[in-house]
């Protein structure tokens, strides 16, 4: 197991740099909560789901979830995330199990907002996705 976090964190740190980010998180969304299980520096652990913008992303797996500026978002108005100027841009992508259900996310995030989000940006995080999906459920 610890050589899968490992590999993880490897995949978000890379997705980062890739992405030109602030931060990058692998997460899984069980039941009211967030679990981050790797990220590129920090704030591993579990989150309410309420707060996750990653829940976005699961509910409509085949598509990114892009948000270039999320203080201007009315949907994020009051999360703690956005309001301490934690999040000002997120892009994710979902982490699928082998059945085809969306269970998580990958995730990058800057503190300030963004101007664009490339179609080569989103073909990063979704390989970023497809690579945490082969981490994970390596034969």
């Amino acid at each position: 197991m610890e050589g899968c976090v490992r590999l993880l964190s490897d995949i978000a740190s890379d997705t980062r740099v890739a992405l030109r980010a602030r931060w990058c998180g692998v997460m899984l969304l069980i039941d009211d909560s967030q679990h981050v299980l790797a990220s590129s520096g920090g704030m591993l652990g579990i989150y309410r789901r309420s707060t996750a913008l990653s829940s976005y992303v699961v509910s409509e797996p085949q598509h990114p979830f892009i948000v270039l500026d999320a203080a201007a978002d009315a949907r994020f108005a009051g999360n703690p995330f956005v309001d301490d100027g934690l999040i000002g841009f997120y892009a994710g992508a979902a982490v699928m199990d082998p059945q085809g259900y969306a269970i998580g996310a990958v995730c990058v995030t800057s503190r300030s907002a963004r101007l664009a989000f490339s179609k080569n940006d989103v073909s990063a995080l979704f390989e970023a996705a497809e690579a945490v999906c082969s981490a994970v459920w390596r034969d």
